[in-house]
C-alpha cells in the first residue's frame, strides 16, 4: 500500500480542526481514475468525507501532465462554484508541486478529506500500488500515517484492529 518518498515534503502550519491534504502517486495513467472511483464509492457509503479531489495524469508520450480539478463534484457549473465557496479546496501550489513529482506514464490524486474509516479505505485499496508523495501533515505525522497504513495493509482478517492512535491519525489524514 502507500509508501512515502522522503523528498521535500510540504509541511504547513495547521489550525485546529483543519482538513489535511495528501497526494498519492500511481504507476499508470489510469491508477488515479481508479482511486477516485473507489473514493467516491466510499464517500457515498459515508466511509470517508471528500472535500476536494484533483486528478493529475501524465500520458506516456505527452509533453506534460494534465490536471482535472474538483472531480468528485456533480451538477452544473453554478452548483459546483457554490459548493467550492462553502468548503475548502486544494491549494494550487500543492497541485503544481505534485505535477513536478510525476513522470510520463504516471498519475496522482490530490485529496482533501476527513473522517475516513481506515479499515474500509485500506480494504478498498488492497493490491493497489500507490505512494504518498506530498502532504501538508508534519513529517512525524506523515511517518505515522505511512506506518499505520502499512500495518493495516499487513493485518489479516480477524487479527483485530489498529491502535487507537493509528486509527485517529489515518482518519485525520485521509
Amino acid at each position: 500500500m502507500p509508501l512515502r518518498s522522503a523528498a521535500t515534503l510540504v509541511s504547513l502550519p495547521r489550525e485546529e480542526n483543519s482538513v489535511p491534504t495528501t497526494a498519492w502517486r500511481f504507476p499508470g495513467t489510469e491508477g488515479a481514475d481508479n482511486a477516485v472511483a473507489r473514493l467516491k464509492q466510499l464517500d457515498s457509503q459515508d466511509l470517508i468525507h471528500l472535500m476536494d479531489v484533483t486528478v493529475l495524469r501524465w500520458p506516456e508520450y505527452a509533453a506534460e501532465p494534465t490536471t482535472q480539478e474538483h472531480v468528485h463534484e456533480q451538477g452544473g457549473k453554478v452548483a459546483s462554484i457554490v459548493r467550492r465557496l462553502q468548503r475548502p479546496v486544494i491549494d494550487g501550489s500543492m497541485i503544481e508541486t505534485v505535477k513536478g513529482d510525476l513522470r510520463p506514464g504516471t498519475s496522482a490524486v490530490v485529496l482533501m478529506s476527513s473522517g475516513a474509516e481506515i479499515d474500509a479505505v485500506v480494504h478498498a485499496f488492497e493490491g493497489q500500488n500507490m505512494e504518498l508523495i506530498r502532504s501538508d501533515l508534519s513529517v512525524p505525522e506523515q511517518d505515522q500515517l505511512r506506518q499505520a497504513v502499512e500495518l493495516a495493509r499487513q493485518r489479516k482478517p480477524g487479527q483485530g484492529s489498529l491502535s487507537r492512535i493509528a486509527v485517529s491519525l489515518v482518519r485525520r489524514a485521509w
